[in-house]
C-alpha cells in the first residue's frame, strides 16, 4: 500500500479537459518516485495514497490540487525598454529572477504601446487536469 517513504512506480497520463495529452509515461519508462517527498503535484500524491500495486484510477484534478489557480498578481507589466527586442512579441517565453533569486519563466501575454504584460503563472495554472494512473510497484 502506498504510504509516505515508499518507492512507487506508476504509469500515468495527464490531459487537459479537451482530451489533449500533456504528459504520458505509457510509451516510456514508468515514473518512479518516493511518496511524500513532494516530487508529484500534491493532489496526485493525495489520490495515490493508500493505493496498491496493480490498482488503476482516473479522474480530474481541480486547479487547487494541480498547478494552482490563475493568479492575477503574476501578470507583471514591464516597460518596453526593459525587454530585449526579440521579446517584443506575444507568446515569447522569458526567464527572469524571482523574489528569492530563483529562475522563473513567463510568457508575453499582451503588448501595449510602451510596455508588455508578462504572465508568470505556470502554463497549467487555473486548468482542470485529467489523469489516468496505474500502480506498477510499491516497495
Amino acid at each position: 500500500m502506498i504510504t509516505d517513504g515508499k518507492i512507487v512506480s506508476i504509469e500515468y497520463t495527464l490531459t487537459l479537459e479537451s482530451g489533449e495529452i500533456l504528459e504520458s509515461s505509457t510509451a516510456q519508462e514508468p515514473l518512479t518516485y518516493t511518496h511524500g517527498s513532494g516530487e508529484l503535484m500534491p493532489g496526485l500524491e493525495e489520490i495515490l495514497t493508500g493505493m496498491r500495486e496493480g490498482e488503476e484510477r482516473n479522474g480530474t484534478l481541480p486547479p487547487e490540487k494541480g498547478y494552482g489557480p490563475h493568479n492575477s498578481e503574476a501578470l507583471i507589466e514591464i516597460p518596453r525598454d526593459h525587454l530585449p527586442p526579440e521579446a517584443w512579441n506575444e507568446g515569447t517565453q522569458l526567464q527572469a529572477a524571482g523574489p528569492k533569486d530563483e529562475q522563473i519563466e513567463g510568457v508575453v501575454s499582451e503588448l501595449k504601446e510602451n510596455s508588455a504584460v508578462v504572465d508568470f503563472n505556470h502554463p497549467l495554472a487555473g486548468k482542470n487536469l485529467g489523469f489516468t494512473v496505474k500502480i506498477l510497484s510499491v516497495r
